[in-house]
């Protein structure tokens, strides 16, 4: 939830207001379409292997899903206001 909010006044400070309907509706579809698809290997690999390892696969992957961001000007914006985000790309 407090990701939500912060995606959101991201999303409203860098994209165009042309296309932040476009954005919102891609992102959701990608967010919401793949958790069944993550739920889904998720039982699998605790049937097959247990549920320790079906964790441990779990918390790895989130994990590496952070390294995204080393290269991302995400992290060092401090301030929405619009000059600020257009000198961060």
């Amino acid at each position: 939830m407090l990701f939500d909010v912060n995606l959101n006044s991201l999303q409203t400070s860098v994209i165009p207001d042309g296309m932040r309907s476009r954005v919102a509706g891609a992102y959701s579809t990608l967010n919401y379409g793949v958790r069944p698809v993550g739920a889904l290997v998720g039982g699998l690999l605790a049937t097959a292997f247990g549920l320790r390892a079906a964790l441990l696969v779990g918390a790895v992957g989130g994990a590496l899903s952070l390294l995204w961001l080393l290269s991302s000007p995400i992290p060092r914006i401090h301030s929405l206001a619009a000059d600020d985000v257009a000198t961060t790309r």
